[in-house]
């Protein structure tokens, strides 16, 4: 008896190390079965961002309200909701990663919201969660993959935007979209096809500069060259 009350803590211990990464990685991606989705690109010239938005049934609901609900009181506080989105955040940079000219970028999904909150019960439920991205040049391809589990989503829209400041030459499905696609839709399958995985858009902002300190630190030595060696020619010639 004495050795297996030694034991039982010792498993108990190894099955909640085995069992938190579970938990830790069981975010809203992984937990929702039927969804329907909207993914937006809203480029303007202070601020480009990208919009996740899921909408979910009564049924759904309870079951993400009841992921995020941590401490199993059976209520979500601001807080769970705050950390579970947090969680789904952390899971979108490998479900929705970003390339910005071609190079890939390491989004922080913020601005999480989770509504509505409170009792865990069978209810409708939004979720929404934003990266917002670094564009400072003059044009942009900003291309972001869908990787998330799209046989759960019944429907996707997807809408490019752009305004006070920023246009788009291009948008649309695939790496290099030749028309402007502003608005589509898809389901988990597209006659019989898989959904398109690339969604990119070609920006233009006509009021930024492409000008940074990098471009002119070259010229600047290179001037700088020349005046230490007209320098040291004049003080050679000096008798």
């Amino acid at each position: 008896m004495i050795v297996r009350r030694a034991r039982a803590p010792i498993v108990v211990v190894a099955l909640g190390v085995l069992l938190a990464p579970m938990v830790a990685s069981a975010h809203l991606g992984h937990v929702i079965l039927r969804a329907e989705r909207y993914l937006k690109l809203d480029a303007s010239d202070a601020d480009t961002r990208l919009v996740v938005s899921l909408t979910l049934g009564a049924d759904e609901g309870a079951r993400v309200l009841g992921a995020a609900d941590a401490d199993g009181d059976h209520v979500v506080s601001q807080a769970e909701s705050d950390a579970y989105l947090a969680q789904w955040g952390e899971g979108l940079r490998t479900d929705v990663p970003i390339e910005i000219d071609g190079a890939a970028f390491d989004a922080t999904w913020t601005e999480g919201y989770m509504e509505p909150i409170g009792p865990v019960g069978a209810t409708p439920l939004t979720v929404e969660i934003t990266a917002h991205l670094p564009l400072t040049g003059r044009d942009h391809l900003v291309r972001f993959r869908d990787r998330m589990r799209r046989e759960v989503f019944d429907r996707t829209d997807v809408a490019f935007r752009a305004h006070d400041g920023a246009e788009i030459v291009t948008c649309g499905p695939g790496d290099e979209p030749t028309g402007t696609q502003n608005d589509f839709s898809f389901g988990a399958s597209v006659g019989g096809d898989a959904p398109p995985e690339a969604l990119s858009a070609h920006l233009h902002f006509p009021n930024h500069s492409d000008a940074s300190p990098t471009r002119f630190a070259l010229p600047i030595a290179l001037l700088a060259l020349l005046l230490v060696g007209a320098a040291v020619v004049r003080r050679r010639r000096r008798p």
